[in-house]
Formats: C-alpha cells, sequence, structure tokens
C-alpha cells in the first residue's frame, strides 16, 4: 500500500473534534493536503499522520476554525496591528497561485503584545486558506493550494525584531504553512 492510502486510511480513524477541523484544513482538497504532510514527513505516513494529528489538536486548543469571527478587541488595537503588518494581495500567478507582497523591512511590531500579532497572523492565513485559495481553485477549475509571497525586506533593521518573543507553537504553525 502505498503511502497516501495509508495515511488516508490513518486520517479517517480520528475523533469528531478533529475530522471537523481537518475539513477546514483540506476545504475539499483532501489529496492535496495529505501530501503536503507526507512531503514534510519524507513520505512516512505514520510521522505525516503525527504531525497532522499534532496540528489539528493545536487548532482544536486554540480554536483556530472560529478565528475568523474572533476581533481583536479593543476595534483601534486591530487597525494599528493591521497597519502595522504591511501584507497584502497584489495579484496571480500565470498559474493562479495567489501573490502576496509582504513588507516586511517596514512592518513595525512594537504596537501591541505578540499574542495580537500572532492572533492577526493566524487570521491572516486562515482568511488565505478558506477564502483566497478556494476561490483561486473555483475560478481556475483546480486546485489551488499553493500561494507565492514575496518578502521586501528594504529597511529592515534587526534589532525591530529583538522584542519580539515568538512562542514556540506558533513557529510551529509557521513551518506548517509553509511546507
Amino acid at each position: 500500500m502505498d503511502a497516501m492510502n495509508q495515511l488516508q486510511e490513518l486520517i479517517i480513524k480520528v475523533d469528531h473534534p478533529l475530522q471537523t477541523t481537518f475539513q477546514n484544513v483540506h476545504q475539499g482538497y483532501v489529496t492535496e493536503n495529505l501530501t503536503r504532510f507526507l512531503k514534510a514527513r519524507d513520505c512516512d505516513p505514520s510521522k505525516a499522520y503525527q504531525m497532522l494529528v499534532d496540528c489539528l489538536n493545536w487548532r482544536v486548543q486554540n480554536q483556530i476554525d472560529n478565528i475568523l469571527s474572533k476581533p481583536i478587541i479593543p476595534a483601534h488595537l486591530y487597525r494599528t496591528i493591521r497597519d502595522s503588518q504591511l501584507i497584502g494581495l497584489s495579484g496571480y500567478t500565470r498559474e493562479g497561485l495567489p501573490v502576496f507582497a509582504i513588507g516586511v523591512g517596514l512592518s513595525t511590531f512594537d504596537k501591541a503584545s505578540v499574542h495580537y500579532y500572532v492572533q492577526s497572523h493566524i487570521q491572516m492565513n486562515e482568511y488565505r486558506d478558506r477564502v483566497i485559495l478556494p476561490s483561486a481553485s473555483k475560478k481556475h477549475g483546480r486546485p489551488i493550494t499553493n500561494c507565492v509571497k514575496v518578502l521586501d525586506m528594504t529597511g529592515l533593521k534587526l534589532s525591530a525584531l529583538n522584542h519580539i518573543k515568538v512562542p514556540f507553537s506558533f513557529h510551529c504553525y509557521l513551518i506548517q504553512q509553509d511546507q
């Protein structure tokens, strides 16, 4: 049995809360999503399964499935955070992949606690995964499960990053999203 079939058999057996969050993760593209986890674990189905279950548990524990409906409160703080993170959808590649421009060098991260920046980052990724990518897939009639990120490092000062202490779980989230 090949690695994909093994992983599919394993994931079918997970509990209901994990099945529900898995549906939000794969957005109807189960094979493409499972392929990401297999690639991340050198096509080892048991390691890919463990990584996926860890990811799903993290999503359930942190209520990620509801994060798009959780505003950053107070509202002025939300606007301040978003204004300090220079990111936007700037178009699509010829293949239909969304292109995001991120002004890393000019972003400021001193307007709020790291918690709010993490929440904002996760919200943006969830919006990409649940709205932008499915829309692009529908438009092009095929699964589009990746995007292109252009990082503009102009003006980056490493000292600006000194006060950000990224939690380990967020670091894991970033690694999983970029697989």
